[in-house]
């Protein structure tokens, strides 16, 4: 893993779950990086489709609220290197899946290398194929749990990093 940058000045780009509460520590976690935001210690920076799934209406109200007031990107036209490199990055999370099963996650993560320096999610597929896409994305992103990083966060604030 390269060195990550500062998350302190990046933008931090995340996936929908990232914010998901399910009753364990985790929902700490969730309250914490929300602070942070808060206290405009960190940079939430929404992908398109990140919030284009956020409105959906099964998704939790507190997950909504957290992410819809965020600054967000704009779905524009892609040229076609752009195309290209959604495209391998979608060919690599689908492995043996269906064609397009995975677009609206290799859209998430085109997003973020262009827009940030983290891309927090807890979709398996993207965390078990971290090393394959590791390849595919720019060496600024860091694709990380919330757990990794607060701590890369905590790093950089305590002068560890």
């Amino acid at each position: 893993m390269n060195r990550p940058l500062d998350p302190r000045r990046v933008n931090v780009t995340l996936d929908a779950n990232a914010l998901d509460k399910d009753g364990t520590t985790r929902d700490e976690l969730v309250d914490r990086v929300l602070a942070l935001r808060r206290a405009n210690k960190l940079n939430l920076v929404i992908p398109a489709g990140v919030r284009a799934e956020v409105e959906h209406p099964r998704t939790p109200q507190a997950v909504k609220d957290a992410i819809l007031p965020e600054i967000f990107t704009i779905p524009t036209g892609l040229n076609s290197q752009e195309q290209t490199f959604r495209h391998r990055l979608e060919a690599a999370l689908r492995g043996n899946a269906h064609p397009g099963k995975h677009a609206a996650d290799a859209y998430h993560l085109a997003e973020a290398a262009k827009y940030g320096g983290y891309f927090i999610t807890h979709d398996e597929r993207i965390l078990r194929k971290s090393g394959e896409l590791g390849a595919l994305l720019p060496p600024s992103l860091q694709v990380v749990t919330l757990e990794e990083f607060l701590e890369i966060f905590d790093d950089y604030e305590s002068g560890k990093r």
